[in-house]
């Protein structure tokens, strides 16, 4: 058993307030549940407005799966419009 484990930082330049970033964070955590059998929460700076870290995780049996999952996730999150991918790191433990 695999556990793959996804840091994804965003930046959402047209953000000015909280409620703004979790609108913005509620449609793409949403969407990556919808599309994807994925665990995925905010992790970090739940207080910065502007920027937003999404911890994803997922468990396999080959690690190749767990890759091409989480480049999936990654091409959806590329694809937002009000937020912009600014680093991503994807670790299996």
């Amino acid at each position: 058993m695999l556990v793959g484990i996804c840091k994804v930082v965003i930046s959402i330049p047209e953000s000015f307030s909280l409620k703004e970033k979790r609108k913005v964070k509620r449609s793409i955590i949403d969407k990556v549940r919808a599309r994807f059998n994925v665990s995925i929460a905010e992790v970090e700076s739940q207080d910065i407005w502007n920027e937003l870290v999404l911890g994803i995780s997922m468990i396999s049996t080959e690690s190749k799966h767990i890759y091409e999952v989480m480049s999936e996730v990654i091409k959806v999150i590329e694809e937002y419009k009000e937020a912009e991918l600014v680093d991503y790191e994807i670790d299996i433990l």
